[in-house]
């Protein structure tokens, strides 16, 4: 890989999910470094020293404790929850110790929603959970996969541009199968994969 070149939506995303071990190779091929100490589970800070560039990745909903953000998210109060501001804390630790040129923010769902409100110089989201009526920062690029019911309160907002679904439909005979199924086809990160959006 080419270390001058940024890393893509779907590789950063996907990393949001991985391990740490994962994480430093994914985007450490890119001249990246994972701060372990700034990095959990929930957010990871990467840092480019010769870009002097930070890329903050909020992973999505991955434990019990975000289906509670995501009722306070449904209830338009994201930024009273705990994982909210966590991420906004430590967003502010990573530009205090790196005094970064350039911030970019990415989140997938949950992440994504978190990653619309931070003070970053650009985001790249997708299928982010929204509340009826949500707008989009104009330093965010905004994606959602058609079908995808997580981000369909967004869905007509300004600057939202909707991707074709490449997953075919679910079919097992069961009506309530195949449409769980095909929303939770429409969630997924691999829906971005080829796709020339970077970080």
């Amino acid at each position: 890989m080419d270390a001058s070149q940024d890393p893509s939506l779907y590789e950063t995303l996907k990393a949001s999910y991985a391990d740490a071990n994962t994480q430093k190779m994914s985007l450490g091929k890119y001249g990246y470094q994972r701060d372990d100490e700034l990095s959990n589970d929930n957010q990871q800070v990467y840092y480019n020293p010769i870009k002097q560039k930070i890329i903050y990745d909020v992973a999505g909903t991955h434990n019990l404790n975000d289906v509670g953000t995501d009722l306070y998210l449904a209830a338009g109060h994201l930024k009273d929850t705990r994982r909210y501001q966590e991420a906004a804390a430590t967003l502010q630790k990573a530009k205090d110790k790196y005094h970064p040129k350039e911030t970019v923010g990415a989140g997938h769902s949950l992440g994504g929603a978190v990653v619309g409100y931070l003070p970053v110089d650009k985001s790249y989201t997708l299928d982010k959970g929204a509340t009826v009526g949500q707008s989009i920062a104009p330093t965010e690029h905004a994606y959602r996969t058609r079908g995808d019911a997580v981000s369909a309160l967004n869905s007509t907002a300004k600057r939202m541009t909707t991707l074709a679904n490449p997953t075919k439909p679910v079919r097992t005979g069961n009506p309530f199968l195949d449409f769980a199924g095909s929303v939770l086809q429409a969630h997924n990160v691999s829906n971005v994969r080829g796709q020339p959006i970077f970080v």
